[in-house]
């Protein structure tokens, strides 16, 4: 019966092959999921929503998107929806430098900037003042609408059709399979491309997942080419896979109409284009923080782009087109310009404390430029709140260290990572380190791993953050600024003859805790803690990332390595998956699957004194799928040491501070070369109030049970050593220590 309805619908619609029965006002007019499926079983007699199609029934009009069955495990690589709205966004840009490079003649382009300085010359002239501090406006001038991200209404309140627009250098139909439809291919990767910035992106393909369908409308010589491309479900193949619209096997086009239906102005402006291309994201999902908002809030999308796009060089126009905010009179910055271009001129960068270092590393300078940024007013510069509110306006990954590539924001570097590092704990929120790998030529695009989560462990980059973060530390104004700081942050209605009481216990304590071995050995015991389950576990293995901290054993010692697959636990156990230590296989290990990762653990003595070079294979079938970074251990020519002939060096000085505010309820601070410890209390949180004290409880009472929880709060942090240290999460840290809290209350280990 199916079969018989097929070869119907077939012979009825053969004459669709006519390209001027298409009309862009109708394509125009598609942003909902609904009208996705109406326009797809008008020209084919299905929406490939049904049940049971193979790929013989659909084989006429839609083809696999990069020519390939399987591209739904290269596509699906994406965490989050906004992300792959980053890569539409550096495609446009490409788009718009491609062309101009053209019409302007260039020849031997280094750099998008060579570009656009020729081309809108007036917005770079402006964009180069504002860097130079002679002028403090950002203005769009001639470089106005050349690339657009607008949001429209979907169907109900939880989806956005985000249309992605560019005055370009198009697309031909017959050029569609090669460029936008491809896959891996590789188009930017050439020295002859250098100068465009997607060479370094995961490609516009990412965002498919996150949408309903995607429609793509490319503008060149006065012809409208058009296609959607959906994710479908086939039964003769295994996972579901991508394709996109053809008729009679050509990318079919649209004519435009005298009149135009749709009133959008930003719509209007690529009909009038010379050339561009509209790629229509149909129900995008993204953060819920982002789509309840309008995008071109502080602190929503427009920040995300910034972030992202931190130094590309030419402005993004967002427009929310959605009934709730496009009447919206707030004087916004409708255009994103990049975060390089708000620290410029914007009022909380502290010019005079900011500044430019050079760090060398492997022969290697590196311009490192850094940024304080605080409060106007300084009494509110120790409130961690108000300058997260300021420092998530800049950076919306809210990390202290940020990479750049061809002006984007590659990943970033943990802010407990920098603290344990530096010491300078209390410059949270209000530092800001841009590393611009440019200087690295052709080499910047070896120095991230694929994925471009951390950095890669090789001869070039061995040590490179261990150098700026020594450079860091050794800024005399950056001490001073964190001292300040500090002093603003302390709280000045504590009894600090009891704190200081306080301390001199815990430091007793911990100090014999040292010298008798009971502390938690940070170089046996686990350096990383188990994800927690709110994580996104994938199905399949996309990732290898050796995490380990530690990269020195004694000869006795256990070695513990972590593995980061980002996979479901059963996914791990049956996955084939080689340790390779010196380039050879080693099968003398044992596996621990978890969720999100694998720990494997080789006893004592299982590798002779020296270095050796640890590195991860995966396996389908015979087939090499992924490779994790290579890891350096060094095993020691000694066994472990005895704690006795370690106790006068493990006489540590000690102090207890307690905070008005902060994110954490318990930070500990390490110098190891002064052996000196902070130890960092916020008490007044409301999560303190409503899980340990109560909101209704009187002062008297709640300084009561803070006199008698600091000591073993301090206590219980300091035996976890680098288990605590390595949370990353601040949620999770302080989960932890309101749980120990809960548990003394609740043995009646402390009587209140």
């Amino acid at each position: 019966m199916a079969k018989s309805l097929h070869v119907y619908i077939v012979y009825n619609i053969r004459g669709l092959g006519d390209k001027n029965m298409f009309d862009l006002n109708e394509i125009l007019n598609i942003y909902k999921a609904s009208d996705v499926d109406s326009f797809i079983k008008k020209l084919t007699g299905y929406t490939l929503e049904e049940k049971n199609l193979n790929y013989n029934n659909i084989s006429r009009y839609w083809k696999f998107l990069g020519n390939n069955s399987s591209n739904g495990s290269s596509i699906n690589i994406l965490k989050r929806g906004e992300k792959g709205i980053i890569e539409r966004i550096t495609n446009a840009i490409d788009a718009v430098i491609e062309k101009q490079k053209i019409k302007n003649n260039i020849v031997g382009a280094s750099s998008a900037s060579n570009i656009i300085k020729k081309a809108f010359p007036r917005y770079y002239d402006n964009f180069s003042n504002l860097s130079k501090g002679t002028h403090f406006k950002v203005q769009t001038f001639d470089a106005a609408d050349q690339v657009i991200l607008a949001a429209n209404d979907a169907t109900g309140t939880t989806k956005i059709t985000f249309d992605v627009i560019d005055q370009g250098i198009g697309i031909s139909g017959k050029n569609f399979p090669q460029t936008i439809l491809s896959l891996n291919a590789g188009n930017k990767l050439s020295r002859e491309k250098a100068y465009l910035i997607g060479a370094f992106g995961q490609g516009g393909s990412t965002s498919l997942p996150f949408t309903y369908a995607t429609i793509i409308i490319s503008k060149q010589n006065n012809h409208y080419y058009f296609t959607v491309i959906k994710e479908v479900e086939l039964s003769d193949y295994k996972n579901s896979c991508y394709v996109y619209l053809t008729i009679d096997d050509e990318i079919p086009e649209a004519n435009l109409e005298d009149q135009m239906d749709n009133e959008s102005s930003y719509l209007t402006t690529f009909i009038k284009s010379e050339s561009g291309t509209l790629v229509r994201m149909v129900e995008t999902d993204i953060s819920k923080e982002y789509r309840t908002n309008d995008i071109a809030k502080e602190h929503m999308l427009i920040n995300y782009i910034d972030t992202n796009l931190f130094n590309i060089g030419l402005p993004v126009k967002i427009v929310d087109n959605r009934a709730n905010f496009k009447d919206n009179t707030s004087n916004q910055n409708r255009y994103a310009h990049g975060t390089f271009a708000r620290l410029q001129n914007s009022k909380y960068v502290k010019k005079d404390l900011s500044g430019t270092l050079k760090v060398e590393v492997n022969n290697q300078t590196y311009n490192i430029d850094y940024y304080i940024i605080l409060p106007d007013d300084e009494s509110k510069w120790g409130s961690a709140s108000e300058s997260k509110q300021i420092f998530q306006r800049l950076n919306v990954t809210e990390d202290p260290i940020i990479y750049t590539v061809n002006g984007q924001t590659i990943t970033s570097e943990s802010f407990n990572k920098f603290k344990n590092a530096t010491g300078l704990n209390f410059l949270q929120y209000r530092l800001l380190i841009v590393i611009n790998l440019d200087v690295l030529g052709m080499e910047k695009y070896k120095f991230f791993t694929s994925d471009r989560s951390r950095i890669r462990e090789t001869d070039k980059t061995r040590g490179f953050l261990d150098e700026v973060f020594k450079a860091i530390k050794n800024i005399d104004e950056l001490k001073e600024i964190n001292r300040l700081i500090s002093e603003k942050a302390v709280a000045h209605d504590v009894d600090n003859t009891i704190t200081k009481e306080i301390g001199d216990r815990v430091k007793s304590k911990y100090n014999r805790l040292l010298k008798t071995g009971g502390l938690v050995s940070t170089s046996k015991s686990v350096s990383h803690v188990k994800p927690t389950i709110d994580e996104d576990y994938m199905h399949e293995i996309q990732e290898l990332t050796i995490l380990n901290d530690n990269n020195q054993y004694y000869k006795d010692q256990a070695i513990n390595i972590y593995l980061k697959t980002g996979a479901q636990k059963h996914t791990n156990e049956d996955a084939l998956i080689y340790m390779l230590i010196n380039d050879t296989n080693n099968y003398s290990f044992s596996a621990s699957y978890m969720n999100g990762r694998i720990r494997y653990t080789l006893d004592g003595g299982a590798l002779k004194p020296g270095l050796h070079q640890i590195q991860f294979q995966y396996y389908k079938g015979n087939k090499l799928c992924l490779e994790s970074n290579i890891a350096s251990i060094k095993i020691l020519e000694n066994n472990t040491p005895s704690t006795e002939s370690k106790e006068d060096k493990k006489i540590l000085d000690l102090h207890i501070h307690q905070l008005e505010e902060s994110e954490l309820i318990c930070d500990i601070v390490k110098n190891e070369s002064d052996k000196k410890i902070d130890v960092y209390l916020c008490l007044n949180s409301d999560q303190m109030k409503a899980e340990i004290f109560g909101f209704s409880t009187s002062d008297e009472k709640i300084n009561e049970i803070k006199a008698k929880i600091i000591e073993p709060i301090c206590l219980f942090a300091l035996f976890m050593d680098k288990a605590y240290d390595s949370i990353e999460k601040v949620e999770d840290k302080n989960k932890i220590i309101l749980d120990f809290s809960k548990s003394i209350l609740a043995s009646n280990l402390i009587q209140y």
